[in-house]
């Protein structure tokens, strides 16, 4: 077995793939990525497969590698480094043993994503390598440390190599995490309690900013207010989900993440697409975002693009500039 060992975190890291399903009954998040897109691409640049373990990163890591490796780094627009020499980040990276790899923001983006060819291993609690820190469930249970030593699974690394060396995810996709819109646009569809909220155009018309209480479960903004969600104070129980809006009495909304509660008592004003909350997921506090209502039919077509799009992430073998 190869391996790799953390040598330095400044900010919050864990092990993450795209997380637990079909335990929501029990009260058990999904956890997983918050930008699912940018971890599945970042597998498919290292040869894994889609559903693989990656490193989620808010801040700056140092890895040593103690294999061969072809390593790939995604998310926002990292600065990227192997043995002290830049490197680009959203494309494979062939690594040496003893290499050490260092990832840091950039202040374009806010989370990225760290791939190693074979994946990272650790336990699996329910069928997911995905850390849970709330719960201590999932890998190691908690946030990676300086010293914790993971295994890769033995692979043919130049097989590896001559298989993604060429390959560059869509110009448009890389676009959307590396140069993000002053206002981000969040698709969504009516939530459960929309009809309750009689000021939900407010929502809609509004820009929102995030604000620095956002965390993996959730991302708060901070806006104009629903004075409706304050008449209704706390509803009874609904499920919910990754997307969704809710408004608390105070009315400003949240947009529930990857570690949301499986049930909750505040209004769901919206649902916001899954390829839109990734977008979401980047965005530093201080960044806008305002809401768009889509019918049904569309968010469907949607929602079924972007699924498929997270089993078979679109790749094309030339060489592209992303950014000047």
């Amino acid at each position: 077995m190869g391996s790799l060992r953390v040598e330095y975190i400044a900010g919050l890291a864990t092990v993450q793939d795209l997380g637990r399903d079909g335990y929501r009954a029990l009260g058990v998040p999904v956890s997983g990525a918050l930008d699912k897109l940018s971890a599945v691409y970042a597998n498919a640049l290292a040869g894994n497969k889609p559903r693989s373990a990656v490193i989620e990163v808010f801040g700056a890591i140092s890895l040593k590698l103690l294999s061969d490796a072809v390593v790939a780094v995604t998310g926002g627009y990292p600065r990227v480094f192997v043995d002290n020499v830049e490197v680009k980040s959203w494309m494979p990276v062939l690594c040496s043993r003893g290499s050490v790899l260092k990832v840091s923001p950039s202040g374009i983006g806010r989370i990225h994503y760290i791939a190693v060819s074979g994946g990272v291993v650790c336990e699996e609690v329910l069928g997911s390598r995905s850390t849970y820190v709330r719960g201590g469930m999932g890998c190691l249970g908690r946030p990676l440390k300086v010293g914790d030593v993971f295994e890769v699974p033995p692979i043919d690394v130049g097989y590896v190599w001559s298989r993604v060396a060429d390959l560059r995810p869509p110009s448009d996709l890389v676009e959307k995490h590396v140069k993000p819109e002053s206002s981000t646009l969040l698709r969504a569809t009516e939530g459960v309690h929309s009809h309750l909220l009689e000021d939900l155009g407010t929502l809609l018309k509004s820009e929102y900013v995030v604000t620095a209480e956002s965390d993996r479960m959730g991302y708060r903004l901070d806006g104009p207010p629903l004075a409706s969600a304050r008449k209704l104070g706390r509803l009874p129980s609904v499920p919910t989900d990754r997307g969704y809006v809710q408004v608390p009495p105070d009315g400003k909304p949240i947009v529930l993440m990857s570690d949301a509660q499986t049930t909750g008592g505040y209004a769901v004003a919206l649902h916001v697409l899954p390829r839109d909350v990734d977008y979401l997921a980047q965005l530093s506090p201080g960044r806008r975002v305002r809401f768009e209502l889509v019918d049904a039919g569309s968010a469907d077509e949607e929602v079924s693009k972007y699924l498929g799009e997270l089993e078979r992430p679109v790749l094309q073998r030339e060489e592209l500039e992303y950014w000047g």
